[in-house]
């Protein structure tokens, strides 16, 4: 992979840009608990001063888990437990992938409107499908769903464990090359990006710092559906966030594409000694 081809660095770190109002993400308390047991969960949208706390309908989670371990374990311990504050339980040293699955939400927009999302986004089905159907004019009809995927490390990380490369299923999936909490300035940090279980090619990823949200970058997928983002990446906690989509006729409620939000936080600050 040539970095520098496949890398697009769309807007300077520590520089402000446009905001990801769309952003969706999955942010534990600690990405790094000492012990095992009950770890509070929070699922946010927006970007900067547009940021919010998801006020969970629990009807829209359709999948709330955790992969560590102790292999898959549902994390939906009744229907009380979606609502309000959310929280998983992790029994056990090592690796843990917090995942998080939501139905589908119609949305329209204006022509012009849609296409700024669109282009701010970067979902290129969308633009290229527009373009060839003399669209750009016509309302932007979608039906939309959302995936969130955290990765806690509890204790140091074993060697022969590869949980943190686990793909999971999701529609749209990130998944790291490299295990972030083993992650040092300098080495390479892939990432990429399967729809259905197959590389996407062009797929923009938006990189933010969670604790300073001014300090932020894209990068795009190369022909194999992998970037390294390395070059702007530092030590801190992150989201990498990313959306796909595809024409989908006869949708209900009329929708002509159907949309998928992806992301992946982590923490490159290891707990453990280097």
């Amino acid at each position: 992979m040539n970095r520098m081809l496949s890398l697009s660095i769309l807007a300077a770190a520590m520089t402000t840009g446009i905001a990801h109002a769309h952003d969706f993400w999955v942010q534990p308390e600690t990405f790094t608990p000492e012990d095992g047991g009950a770890l509070p969960v929070r699922l946010f949208v927006g970007h900067g001063s547009d940021k919010s706390d998801w006020p969970v309908p629990p009807h829209r989670i359709v999948g709330f888990q955790s992969f560590g371990p102790d292999g898959l374990k549902n994390q939906v311990r009744s229907a009380e437990s979606l609502r309000g504050d959310l929280s998983v339980v992790l029994d056990e040293v090592g690796t843990h992938l917090i995942l998080v699955e939501t139905t589908n939400s119609f949305s329209e927009l204006e022509g012009d409107k849609f296409n700024a999302y669109v282009e701010d986004e970067g979902i290129r089905p969308i633009m290229l499908d527009r373009a060839a159907n003399r669209a750009e004019n016509r309302p932007g009809k979608e039906l939309y769903s959302r995936r969130g995927k955290a990765l806690v490390q509890i204790g140091c990380p074993a060697d022969a464990s590869k949980n943190w490369s686990k793909e999971l299923g999701l529609t749209l999936e990130i998944i790291p090359g490299t295990n972030p909490i083993e992650w040092n300035a300098g080495d390479v940090m892939p990432i990429k990006v399967h729809y259905h279980g197959v590389p996407v090619s062009g797929a923009t990823l938006h990189i933010t710092n969670l604790d300073d949200d001014t300090v932020h970058f894209s990068a795009e997928t190369d022909v194999g559906g992998e970037v390294d983002i390395s070059s702007s990446l530092t030590e801190g906690r992150w989201l990498v966030h990313t959306v796909w989509a595809e024409a989908a006729d006869s949708l209900l409620e009329g929708a002509d594409y159907q949309t998928v939000f992806s992301s992946l936080t982590f923490d490159t600050g290891s707990p453990c000694p280097r």
